[in-house]
Formats: structure tokens, C-alpha cells, sequence
């Protein structure tokens, strides 16, 4: 089993943040966390409500879920407006399809049939591509968003002619308490870190404010930076900061595998 030897993974990771240091300790590393993120779930928002109303009231032809908090959330908004089972009808009428393994899950605890599922590394892309199959000309499809919008997924379904309805029912926010990110940037100022794992874009983006907020800039040129996916390693390239390693897929126990493998390769010293 490959081996981080003691080095420092830091992580900006906060949902999970209890089961990615937990990754990391079983690897042999030493975890910092820094959690550059939260999510703020508004199951009784109006707004989600409002388009969850629309939905329903409407006619769904195919519907994409893409987070499992997010799947849970719509269907917690469904329940508080009294419209659950208007929803499980009209996704028994409409093809449904899921990013990754988490939506999947929540779904069919939830008793409700998934047709697609995309697969590794479960990014937009990849639900681009087990929809080629579907006419989307005149279809209504609704997506699940997943804290912000997703403009590359729905520029190219409304591109294939389908009318895109857009379900919210969370926002990423920066977390109540500075602290963990400040530690970090003295711990990176001091060359501590061997390696930052990065699992979203939004981290990225809150690493940096939270930084510039502070007067200062994460001192990244000597850590090996992994990224899970395309999406977070665009947003590390967007503020000139290099990725090291990606995982072969979407789960963070291979994003610490990565990293374990990625150090071992190049002989990087524990700190």
C-alpha cells in the first residue's frame, strides 16, 4: 500500500473533513485540515421551492442529479411543500441520471429508479456523454446544481436544444471560523506542507479570498498540488498555481493515493 512516511497533507475539504484525515493517517501521513468551505442547505428557500413548484407543475423529461447532499435537499423541499410524491412521479416519467456513486445512492434509498449513471471520473463531461444517446431537441431537463452554477453542462444541453430548468438547493460559503485557513497559511509561509489536496473549485477560489483578505498569498511553490477532477484543477491553473497529481477517479481515498504515490515518486523529504 503506498505510503506518505510521515508527511503533511493538508486538505481544504470540510463536509468530510473527519474521513479525509482519516484517509490520510491510514497512509501513514500526517493530516492538516483547513476547511475553505461550507455548504449552507435551504431546503425552505423560496426560491428552490419556487422552482421545484415549476417543475412539477410542468412536464420533466429527463432530470440530472449531480451531488447526493443536493438529491436529499431537493427532496427535503419537496416534502416541506407537501409535493413528494408529485416529484417521485415525475421522475417515474422522466430518465434520470446521476453524476457518481452519492446521487446514486441517496435515489435509490429513496425507492427511485436511475436510468444513467455517468461514469469516473464523474464529471459534467462524462453526463455530456451518456446523454448522447437521448434526443434533447424541445426536452425539458432538470438539473440539480451543486452550489454554483454549472454554465459548461448547461450552455451544452441548451446547444443540443433541450430547455434547461435549474434546481438549487444549496450554496458553498466561507466557513464562520478564519482560523484553520489562517494556521495554514503560517504552516505553508514556514515550507510545512508537503502536499494540498484540493476537492472543488470553490475551495480554491475561498483559499485565495480569505488570503487577499488577510494580506497575504498561500505560499504553494514548494507543495505538490492534487486536484480531484477538472473542474478543481482549472480553478488552481486560473490563479497560476501548477497541479502535481490527479486520481484515476472520483473518490478522495484515490486523490490520498495520488498524493502518496506522487511524493514516493519524487523523493520528497517528510518536513
Amino acid at each position: 500500500m503506498p505510503d506518505l512516511q510521515h508527511r503533511v497533507v493538508a486538505f481544504l475539504e470540510g463536509r468530510r473533513a473527519d474521513e479525509l484525515a482519516d484517509l490520510i493517517q491510514r497512509h501513514n501521513g500526517v493530516p492538516l485540515a483547513a476547511p475553505c468551505l461550507r455548504e449552507v442547505h435551504t431546503p425552505d428557500s423560496p426560491a428552490l421551492q419556487d422552482s421545484i413548484r415549476d417543475v412539477l407543475d410542468g412536464h420533466v423529461d429527463v432530470a440530472i442529479f449531480l451531488t447526493g447532499v443536493g438529491t436529499s435537499t431537493v427532496f427535503d423541499a419537496a416534502r416541506l411543500m407537501g409535493r413528494e410524491q408529485d416529484l417521485r412521479t415525475q421522475l417515474a416519467n422522466a430518465t434520470v441520471v446521476v453524476r457518481g456513486p452519492k446521487p446514486n445512492s441517496v435515489l435509490r434509498k429513496l425507492g427511485v429508479r436511475v436510468d444513467l449513471t455517468a461514469p469516473p471520473p464523474n464529471t459534467s463531461t462524462e453526463v455530456l456523454q451518456v446523454l448522447d444517446g437521448l434526443e434533447l431537441h424541445g426536452k425539458t431537463v432538470v438539473v440539480q446544481l451543486y452550489g454554483e452554477p454549472n454554465p459548461s453542462l448547461t450552455q451544452a444541453l441548451r446547444a443540443r436544444g433541450a430547455q434547461v430548468v435549474e434546481l438549487a438547493p444549496y450554496v458553498w460559503d466561507r466557513p464562520v471560523d478564519p482560523a484553520p485557513i489562517l494556521h495554514l497559511l503560517d504552516v505553508l509561509d514556514q515550507d510545512g506542507v508537503d502536499a494540498l489536496l484540493i476537492t472543488s473549485q470553490a475551495q480554491v477560489d475561498n483559499l485565495f479570498a480569505a488570503a487577499q483578505e488577510a494580506g497575504r498569498q498561500p505560499a504553494l511553490r514548494r507543495v505538490a498540488i492534487g486536484a480531484q477532477g477538472p473542474v478543481a484543477k482549472a480553478a488552481l491553473e486560473r490563479h497560476g498555481v501548477p497541479v502535481a497529481f490527479t486520481p484515476g477517479h472520483g473518490h478522495m481515498g484515490a486523490l490520498v493515493l495520488a498524493a502518496a504515490e506522487y511524493l514516493s515518486s519524487q523523493g520528497v523529504p517528510a518536513q
